[in-house]
């Protein structure tokens, strides 16, 4: 279960380390885990697919799964690119490029990246773990697994922090 919930994890961190006045609120990290599913379980298909049964839970399912991420995840396209310019940073040449780039551009750029990030940071030896946790978390809507994720990226941005402050001896 914990591979499948790191597939969104995958982007953390640049979370964490984001030079940013304040963080994203838990709804909004909710809302984009919400809009990057689909692009995050084909990225998980890309690297898997040949790693695991041709009769096993992924395949069987793929084209529902594929349907459940997918419909209603354009709707929380709004708050993905609020996340994306947040943790992005105001500053430099990409905030600049992408904050003049039309939404029809730059969500399938989004898209892609996130759907390439998965498959990278995927390792085959993962991939029936991965499987595992998409069958244990399957039964739940895909608002709530994204909900699921956000919070727990919550969770763990605090625990972070007090490690940071920790170390940082305030």
């Amino acid at each position: 279960m914990i591979a499948t919930v790191g597939l969104p994890l995958a982007l953390y961190p640049q979370i964490i380390h984001a030079e940013t006045s304040s963080p994203p609120a838990p709804a909004q990290y909710e809302s984009a885990v919400r809009f990057g599913l689909p692009a995050l379980f084909t990225g998980y298909r890309t690297t898997c697919a040949s790693q695991l049964d041709a009769n096993g839970y992924t395949a069987v399912n793929a084209d529902r799964l594929t349907e459940k991420f997918s419909d209603g995840a354009d709707a929380h396209w709004p708050a993905a690119k609020s996340v994306l310019f947040t943790l992005g940073g105001e500053h430099g040449v990409e905030h600049e490029m992408l904050s003049e780039m039309p939404d029809d551009a730059l969500k399938p750029f989004v898209y892609a990246l996130l759907e390439q990030i998965a498959a990278t940071e995927i390792k085959p030896d993962n991939c029936a773990d991965v499987e595992r946790g998409l069958e244990l978390l399957d039964p739940l809507p895909a608002d709530n697994i994204a909900g699921l994720i956000g919070f727990i990226m919550e969770l763990t941005g605090k625990d972070d922090a007090g490690a940071a402050q920790t170390l940082g001896g305030n």
